[in-house]
């Protein structure tokens, strides 16, 4: 659960079990395979993983491997063994490993949810504009000729924009402006 480095290291270890040969295993993680997001490093806003390469998540071939579902789970049913997904999806599980990745909670605390993310639990809300490094739908935004990178580098009518954090992802996304 989860394309983060413990995610995708987890599932390469499983499939390296010379003696084990899985069939169903499914990966659901938001935003699909990290490096199908970018073709170039300076397209990724994101900080990079340290952990893996492009090059070495290519040599893995985890799309002929794995069931990529790019979604985001928003409850476990764990007596009948099922995830929902945020398209209402029941996706069945017989064992189920969570690799969460890191994840930015300033804005759950403020009960903001970025606009990529859905559906809108109660008691959150919405703002424009306001984007968290936990969206998946991130690099739509942050293309080069995405809505929101058009607005950033328009100088005829400049943005005023404010990137919280003192992350590693938020320095990237200040060197990609």
């Amino acid at each position: 659960m989860g394309a983060s480095d413990t995610g995708i290291s987890f599932i390469e270890a499983l499939l390296s079990i010379s003696y084990l040969q899985f069939t169903n295993v499914v990966l659901v993680a938001p935003g699909g395979l990290p490096h199908r997001n970018f073709n170039d490093r300076n397209d990724n806003l994101k900080a990079q993983s340290t952990s893996y390469t492009k090059l070495e998540l290519n040599r893995l071939m985890l799309e002929t491997r794995v069931r990529v579902i790019d979604a985001r789970m928003t409850d476990i049913d764990r007596p009948d063994k099922n995830l929902v997904l945020n398209d209402d999806t029941i996706l069945p599980y017989d064992t189920l490993v969570l690799t969460m990745g890191i994840q930015d909670k300033t804005l759950n605390s403020l009960n903001f949810l970025s606009r990529g993310i859905a559906p809108l639990p109660e008691g959150m809300h919405r703002m424009e504009g306001l984007i968290s490094v936990d969206d998946p739908t991130l690099y739509d935004h942050l293309r080069p000729n995405g809505t929101l990178m058009q607005m950033l580098t328009n100088r005829k009518r400049p943005q005023p924009v404010v990137i919280y954090g003192r992350s590693l992802s938020a320095y990237a996304a200040i060197q990609g402006l």
